[in-house]
């Protein structure tokens, strides 16, 4: 079951804040289509609807409006400025819309979106306790910058552990298993691809998600790793909301086959 059904025009939306709401909660994300809302609602019982209502066109408007006069029962969140929330201030004062202006920083939008939960109590215990159910990674690497990084980039969207070699990458499965592995493909003694055939060769974590981290450029390389059937693999060179939108993507896809 998804958290929150997200309405936006493809391009008026906030990346940063959309990748934010995608990583930390179950999305499903739509045009503005007030049939297709209502379809998805009611079928799902997502419990909160979130609309980047910036500058967005006339239809779009008209769209959102026969939503929110229609789906009586759904909150409704609106991210834009006071500019765009004037087009529906006849419909503000219901108890089940809320606004929040942006732009603003993620971590500042985060502490404005918790404060709307707090004001109802039902769908604050539905999204908070599954934003707490996070995903776990094993984030395996050999270069302490890396590491720093990429574990700043993940940690308020999943759990996450590390390990600095093949064999402390081994060494940690024996005693827990986590939901998707970030392998870096270059390591010394034990490089990726050998660490990776020692964890498909074990039946108590053979079939844990892999994904190799690599800045390899050499495509017979890659093509060597991917026979190895891993779940894909991650540039180095990947900016934050790339590098999340993938690793995002990738639990996604298990949502969808499981």
């Amino acid at each position: 079951m998804k958290d929150i059904l997200i309405i936006r025009e493809e391009n008026n939306v906030d990346k940063s804040i959309f990748e934010f709401l995608k990583c930390k909660y179950e999305t499903a994300t739509i045009d503005f289509d007030s049939k297709n809302a209502e379809f998805i609602l009611a079928s799902q019982e997502i419990p909160l609807v979130i609309a980047f209502i910036k500058d967005i066109s006339a239809s779009s408007i008209v769209e959102l409006r026969r939503i929110i006069v229609y789906l009586k029962n759904a909150h409704i969140c609106l991210l834009g400025s006071h500019y765009d929330y004037e087009k529906f201030t006849d419909l503000i004062e219901r108890g089940n819309l809320y606004c929040i202006d942006l732009p603003k920083p993620v971590n500042a939008f985060q502490k404005a979106f918790d404060a709307v939960l707090r004001e109802n109590e039902e769908l604050n215990v539905l999204l908070t306790g599954k934003a707490n159910r996070k995903h776990s990674i094993l984030l395996v690497d050999d270069d302490p910058i890396c590491l720093r990084t990429m574990t700043s980039w993940l940690h308020n969207f999943y759990e996450v552990a590390v390990a600095k070699s093949g064999a402390a990458c081994i060494s940690f499965l024996g005693k827990t298993k986590p939901e998707l592995i970030l392998l870096d493909y270059e390591m010394p003694v034990c490089n990726g691809l050998q660490t990776l055939e020692m964890i498909r060769s074990e039946p108590d974590y053979a079939n844990i998600p892999v994904v190799f981290l690599t800045g390899v450029s050499d495509s017979e390389k890659v093509m060597e790793a991917l026979k190895l059937k891993p779940q894909g693999y991650i540039l180095k060179n990947t900016d934050r909301i790339e590098f999340l939108n993938k690793v995002n993507a990738i639990f996604e896809n298990q949502a969808d086959k499981a």
